[in-house]
């Protein structure tokens, strides 16, 4: 057993580990980065499906059903930060029916507008909407918690039956991610994987051949004698 931990490299270990723990969590979104990306009017004619890849700037928009907040606490004094929202979830037109959409902070002004903007084109007759939102997206099973409020919301202000809100089948999410972040997180978790791999393989032959050699130079000299005159 001593012998199998000499052979095996520490560092060689530590670059495998984080090269597994990177491409865990980026590898997904990098497949989804690569595939074609559908355009929102495609979303809003024929709908998505998880694992879709989305891009461009959103034609209409509906209500926030939820959103995310953050706070910290001082455990020192357990003293609570304002809370911040940080993502706020609309309803988007997608098909025959409708998906979320995560929106950050930093456009929540943008996000604001189209709805206005969508609303007094669908109810008032006001024109095409405008306002500018873009995202690059992936497309994810909502979570049970999110998936949730937006199935109430569904049924309390669109009309939706509880039959009707089943018959969509599972909710989604059209999250943005920054890709490019991503992608960059797959090519270093793939260069350290192979580069820890490589060396854990150098070193195993290294210490194997070292053990080896050892080994047969104690069988050269033969068993160690104590004479006793």
């Amino acid at each position: 057993m001593s012998n199998l931990f000499q052979k095996i490299s520490r560092a060689g270990l530590v670059l495998v580990l984080i090269g597994a723990a990177l491409l865990w969590f980026s590898l997904g979104d990098a497949i989804i980065s690569l595939k074609a990306p559908k355009s929102f009017d495609d979303v809003l004619e024929y709908g998505v499906a998880p694992g879709d890849h989305v891009k461009g700037s959103v034609p209409y928009l509906l209500d926030v059903y939820a959103t995310l907040e953050t706070w910290s606490e001082n455990t020192k004094t357990h003293s609570v930060s304002n809370k911040k929202t940080s993502f706020q979830y609309y309803v988007l037109p997608a098909g025959d029916g409708y998906v979320g959409m995560a929106i950050s902070s930093k456009n929540f002004s943008a996000a604001d507008k189209l709805v206005d903007q969508t609303y007094d084109f669908l109810l008032d007759g006001g024109g095409i909407p405008t306002a500018e939102l873009t995202a690059d997206a992936r497309v994810i099973v909502m979570e049970d918690e999110l998936a949730q409020m937006f199935r109430e919301d569904l049924q309390d202000y669109y009309g939706y039956t509880a039959a009707d809100i089943e018959a969509l089948g599972t909710p989604l999410l059209v999250e943005p991610r920054a890709f490019g972040t991503v992608q960059a997180f797959c090519g270093a978790g793939a260069a350290a994987l192979v580069a820890g791999l490589a060396v854990l393989a150098l070193h195993w032959r290294k210490v194997s051949r070292q053990l080896r050699q050892a080994a047969e130079a104690s069988q050269r000299r033969g068993p160690d004698l104590d004479w006793e005159l």
